[in-house]
C-alpha cells in the first residue's frame, strides 16, 4: 500500500552557536535572522514559499529553466 501522508516541511529552528533562526533545505542551511524576531519568521515563510513554488528546490543564483520568461 502506498505511503499517503504529506511532505514534510522543514522546520524553523534555533541554531545554538550563533543565536540565529535556520532552516534546512536541500542539505544546506539558509540562515533566517535572529532567532524567535518577526523578520526571521517573515523570512522563513518567504524561503519556504520560493522554495515550495520552485518544486521543492532552491531557487539556483544563476538562472535555469524556470528563470527564463516564458514566450509564445
Amino acid at each position: 500500500m502506498p505511503n499517503r501522508t504529506a511532505p514534510r516541511i522543514p522546520s524553523y529552528r534555533l541554531h545554538k552557536t550563533s543565536g540565529r533562526a535556520v532552516v534546512r533545505l536541500n542539505g544546506q542551511d539558509i540562515y533566517l535572522g535572529k532567532h524567535g524576531t518577526p523578520e526571521s519568521h517573515a523570512n522563513y515563510n518567504r524561503v519556504i514559499c520560493e522554495w515550495a513554488s520552485n518544486f521543492r528546490q532552491l531557487p539556483s543564483k544563476e538562472g535555469g529553466p524556470r528563470a527564463s520568461a516564458l514566450t509564445v
